[in-house]
């Protein structure tokens, strides 16, 4: 049982899925030839060599014991709530607050992050993207607005 928990069996799995999800949708393209070949050539044979490494993955797999380390769930709610709070924030109240809360609800992904350094990082990072993207490359982001 510990090789169905393994990394690279699980690895081995997602490129075997890809894989043949692509053989599936491409087969209803002509292969062709090597010579002359047709808009099936490159997915299919691309999807069969991911395919055939994903099933050699899965078999070096079975030499190991490694066990898949625990899913560490916070970055994977975090950093969509940080993007879903600089879409909200952005409109409403300028790159400024955006941009603020973005780096410091990111930076929480991780447990040991400093409050302080995160809040310094953003006090440099936020004005130096704002000036690259408004001032240098002309994109209409007010830095502050209240509406």
């Amino acid at each position: 049982m510990n090789v169905l928990i393994s990394k690279d069996f699980l690895a081995g799995i997602v490129c075997v899925l890809l894989g043949g999800l692509v053989l599936v949708v491409a087969s209803d393209y002509s292969f062709g030839t090597p010579r002359r070949m047709g808009p099936g050539f490159f997915p299919i044979t691309l999807a069969t060599l991911l395919l055939l490494l994903g099933v050699g993955i899965m078999l070096s797999s079975l030499r190991t014991r490694e066990r898949l380390a625990a899913l560490n769930l916070r970055p994977w709610l975090v950093i969509p709530a940080a993007i879903v709070a600089f879409a909200l924030l952005l409109p409403r109240f300028g790159f400024a607050p955006a941009g603020l809360a973005v780096v410091l609800l990111a930076g929480l992904a991780d447990r040991k992050a400093n409050k302080l350094a995160l809040t310094l990082l953003a006090s440099v990072l936020v004005p130096a993207v704002w000036g690259l993207f408004a001032l240098v490359l002309g994109v209409p982001i007010p830095f502050v607005t209240w509406s």
